[in-house]
């Protein structure tokens, strides 16, 4: 939750379940895209990133149809971490 908060430059606690239910959420995301290993950086960065949208989405926005850097790096982030998963011999 900290190290979220220090991402977000969140100070104070008044957000604190709000943006936990975004960590539990941004977990829940990753293990159905079938990522398990919780261990490495790139998951990490993989969360803050999820959290992040989701903390800026809370409100309605209007943002219109651009492909944002966010959405490119989270979604390679994802693809390298379910590659590491995938089993030996399944490089096909």
């Amino acid at each position: 939750l900290q190290n979220v908060k220090e991402y977000l430059k969140i100070d104070g606690d008044e957000e604190n379940t709000q943006i936990q239910e975004f960590i539990d959420t941004a977990v829940e995301e990753l293990e159905d895209s079938g990522i398990k290993d919780q261990s490495t950086v790139s998951y990490g960065m993989a969360i803050k990133l999820l959290v992040a949208g989701y903390y800026e989405e809370r409100r309605p926005q209007v943002i219109g149809t651009v492909t944002t850097n966010l959405q490119y790096s989270l979604e390679r982030i994802i693809l390298r971490l379910k590659a590491r998963e995938l089993p030996a011999g399944d490089e096909e």
